[in-house]
């Protein structure tokens, strides 16, 4: 397993006066149902977000940060909105929000979805792989296409090749466990020779969502405080805010976007919870059992082309 580099983590850690990262779940449904992921036990109603709530938060970023990334992602598959999460795109760009990043299992990520992703500029797309044979990938992406997420994944690479652009960066993940630990060097020699970054990242738990045995350094060394509170601020599809990632349920929602703004909810509920964390205090309910601050930072590696490892 990885060893968790927390020093790296522990450099980035500064007060922010506003989000670095704004996660936005446009849709709470997925076509997957992956094993390290408490998804497909969602207990909260799920649905689409609504048009305007979407316009509302990427209106504020563009105005009080241009430069904070704006993810869509949590607990849906994007694409599997279609046109209305190419709308959203566009409208987002348009107005001045600069970093647009999408997380996504490639399955619907088809020719003429990632011609417009190239076209709209979209920054950088993530996407969730996690195994370099298809038997492993049936292990873990359960419901996925093997064959036919690669061909896609294959297809944007190409296609930005044929048009000489380097966006959207395509960053290929895989969440190291014991069902893929023995593919991991495959992965990352195969879709680095694609000309794709490979990003291998640590198994989270979500906070107690998934059981993650590689998260056990000793509750001593949490000297620090969460890197996902003291950046990120995540936004559920209904206009809820979760604490956290580790909040997917939205149990300890410290706000709501349809009556009031990201930057009042980030100098509100959340500066006090950030405060706590920056005291030692990690006794906040969804905070005391969750290791995932123990992870450390993901590895990162890069094609030759792009002048990397």
């Amino acid at each position: 397993m990885i060893k968790p580099d927390i020093e790296s983590v522990k450099k980035t850690l500064q007060r922010y006066p506003f989000p670095v990262d704004v996660i936005v779940e446009t849709i709470a449904y997925c076509n997957l149902r992956c094993i390290m992921c408490p998804q497909p036990e969602l207990k909260r109603q799920r649905g689409e977000m609504n048009f305007e709530i979407f316009k509302k938060i990427a209106d504020e970023v563009a105005k009080e940060s241009p430069t904070t990334r704006m993810w869509l992602a949590l607990m849906g598959e994007v694409l599997l909105m279609g046109d209305k999460a190419i709308q959203m795109i566009e409208y987002a760009k348009n107005i001045g929000v600069g970093s647009i990043h999408l997380n996504t299992n490639a399955e619907m990520m088809e020719p003429n979805i990632s011609d417009q992703l190239i076209a709209l500029g979209v920054d950088e797309i993530i996407v969730g792989m996690d195994a370099f044979t298809k038997e492993t990938y049936d292990q873990i992406r359960v419901g996925g296409d093997f064959n036919k997420t690669v061909d896609n994944i294959k297809y944007l690479l190409n296609k930005q090749q044929e048009l000489g652009v380097s966006n959207p960066k395509v960053v290929m993940q895989i969440i190291v466990m014991d069902e893929n630990e023995h593919e991991v060097e495959q992965f990352k020699s195969y879709w680095l020779e694609q000309g794709a970054i490979v990003k291998i990242r640590p198994k989270l738990g979500w906070g107690t969502g998934v059981k993650a045995e590689n998260l056990n350094l000793p509750e001593a060394e949490r000297t620090f405080p969460c890197p996902w509170l003291t950046r990120t601020v995540s936004i559920q599809w209904d206009g809820r805010f979760g604490q956290c990632d580790a909040d997917f349920e939205g149990e300890y929602s410290p706000g709501d976007i349809r009556i009031q703004t990201i930057q009042e909810v980030w100098d509100g509920e959340l500066a006090k919870r950030r405060e706590r964390h920056w005291a030692g205090d990690f006794s906040h309910e969804l905070c005391k059992n969750c290791k995932d601050w123990s992870a450390g930072r993901s590895q990162f590696f890069y094609p030759v082309s792009k002048g990397g490892n």
